[in-house]
């Protein structure tokens, strides 16, 4: 933007503009700036959650700044106001939830690039730096988190040079909270010898970041500090119980805690647990719901790491299981004793792989007033609160866990098996007074009869007094997007139905009209679809609802409805 055109001295600068992922086409949040009266108004689209303005007078520097305001809504835009009268500069948008890897646990501990690839954009080089593989992590988009270098051993020390822009941080300690033990004057050693390795770490590699973990009890120790020098603190996140509440509200004490000891450069990594220690794969689920949530609000926060990638209990070399880099690959499905960990409880893997890819790429889908809000379900039990069951005609249909064999992971996985028998049998959520919505499910039918209709994915919105009502229904053999409640019309034919083969739908829906479905990776509708009363908000799915003289038995893999994907 010139500035003759706003007689300003600054200027608005779209770097670092939002890349929204998956299958939707790359789209851009444009920043734009108008003079009122003395100040400047920056503004850019509403809603886009996670971003945050950045000002900065060069270009060409890294030292971008928060810009000074808050942001505020503002017929449908974000807006901050700034002084017009600013030395000559720059704004910029950047989403500060910017990293995304899993701890790789005891078991093999460099983790696993490969099986890793595509959902996270840092390794941590757990076992010490390996070339090899910096190298591959490197080719598969990931930056490095390693572990602090003998710096006396110069070969260690050059090994690792060529990597430098290719490193996330060096990882300085684990836990000195934890192994202090609850003596003052072992922290105060442990935190000294730290910031002695930092200086170390600046002196070989100029402008490096630094890194180390807390969580057990810093908050007790009354000459706990953060270490000079250290740049990011991975927070741990696990809890005391299972429960999603409890643990959220002591996560969420920690970070306040932690907060009175950080200086204004220093950013946070939030630590989820991700082992079944911590819960039941339903409510490790629902905590990564949480920390994902809170990370877009909160600016400090630019990274979750979840704790961890492998469960503990394998003996890959004995039944030769591919385990990590270096270990055969033969048989994966083979049982864990003892706790098993993200890599192992295919759910909650699904889950952080759709988190890690939206903080890699953003949200291809971002609409609603307010946070985001994500209700996500797999198959290790039946669904529960807020999900309401629902049977029509009968009741003879049925909801199951059921096993089957994953090809998209190369392991079992679960699914809940939906039976309509001769009725509708349905799961839904609602009423919700929400103007935009969306709803996300990975299905696959097992049986269906060819002919007669069947409501499998429904979404409606708040009426206005009219909105839409689209669905993926089965009619007489085809998937179809389709208006579900009234006016019984088909938006889009999708093709023809088969068995055993999954797809992916993501269905949006906004209260005047507009849709848009991507179906198995690609934005194939967005347009307008009829109006019809929605009864004020529901998401619905299974066989049946409105349509269900079909008979079906369809398998759901995870169902997710909320407004940020």
């Amino acid at each position: 933007m010139k500035k003759p055109l706003l007689n300003l001295t600054i200027m608005a600068s779209a770097i670092f503009l939002s890349t929204w992922g998956h299958s939707e086409p790359s789209a851009r949040v444009p920043l734009a700036v108008a003079r009122n009266n003395a100040n400047a108004i920056v503004s850019w689209p509403y809603p886009s959650t996670g971003f945050g303005l950045e000002f900065s007078t060069n270009l060409s520097t890294t030292a971008w700044q928060p810009a000074a305001g808050t942001a505020v809504s503002n017929n449908g835009r974000w807006e901050v106001t700034a002084s017009a009268n600013l030395a000559g500069g720059f704004f910029r948008l950047k989403n500060h939830v910017q990293h995304f890897g899993f701890w790789a646990g005891s078991l093999a501990p460099q983790g696993s690039i490969v099986e890793q690839r595509g959902s996270v954009n840092f390794t941590y080089l757990q076992a010490g730096f390996s070339g090899a593989l910096s190298d591959q992590a490197v080719a598969s988009g990931m930056r490095l988190l390693v572990p602090s270098p003998d710096f006396s051993d110069t070969n260690a020390v050059n090994a690792i040079k060529p990597y430098t822009n290719n490193i996330l941080a060096f990882f300085m300690m684990d836990e000195p909270d934890c192994v202090a033990g609850g003596n003052p004057s072992t922290l105060n050693t442990l935190l000294t010898s730290i910031e002695a390795e930092i200086a170390k770490v600046h002196a070989n590699f100029p402008g490096a970041k630094t890194m180390f973990t807390v969580g057990c009890g810093f908050w007790t120790y009354s000459n706990f500090r953060i270490p000079n020098g250290m740049d990011y603190i991975a927070i741990e996140s696990y809890g005391s119980t299972g429960d999603p509440a409890t643990t959220k509200s002591e996560w969420l004490a920690k970070i306040n805690h932690l907060k009175s000891y950080m200086n204004s450069s220093q950013r946070i990594f939030l630590m989820p647990g991700g082992t079944e220690g911590y819960g039941t794969e339903t409510q490790l689920i629902e905590k990564a719901n949480d920390i994902y949530n809170y990370a877009q609000t909160d600016p400090l926060v630019i990274g979750v790491f979840p704790f961890d990638w492998y469960s503990d209990n394998y003996d890959c070399a004995s039944v030769g299981q591919f385990c990590g880099n270096g270990v055969p690959a033969t048989n994966y499905a083979i049982p864990v004793i003892g706790s098993r960990s993200a890599r192992d409880l295919p759910n909650l893997r699904a889950r952080y792989i759709q988190i890690g890819q939206s903080i890699m790429s953003g949200p291809f889908l971002d609409v609603g007033a307010g946070g985001p809000s994500i209700q996500f379900l797999g198959g290790p039990d039946l669904p529960a609160s807020p999900w309401i069951p629902s049977q029509t005609g009968g009741t003879d249909g049925t909801t199951l866990v059921v096993d089957f064999f994953d090809s998209a992971l190369g392991a079992t996985n679960q699914a809940l098996r939906i039976d309509s028998g001769a009725n509708a049998n349905e799961w839904y959520v609602g009423p919700m007074a929400l103007d935009e919505l969306a709803v996300g499910a990975r299905f696959r039918l097992v049986t269906f009869s060819p002919t007669g209709k069947e409501n499998l994915l429904c979404l409606t919105t708040r009426s206005a007094p009219l909105s839409p009502s689209p669905s993926i229904t089965l009619v007489n053999g085809r998937y179809k997007l389709w208006s579900y409640v009234n006016s019984d019309t088909q938006i889009m034919d999708l093709g023809p139905a088969v068995t055993d083969a999954w797809h992916i739908a993501y269905l949006y829906a906004r209260k005047d009209g507009k849709v848009k479905l991507w179906w198995d990776g690609n934005l194939v509708f967005d347009g307008a679809a009829p109006l019809v009363n929605p009864f004020d908000g529901y998401v619905e799915w299974g066989c049946g609802s409105w349509q269900h003289d079909a008979t079906t038995t369809v398998d759901f893999d995870w169902v997710a409805y909320g407004n940020n994907f």
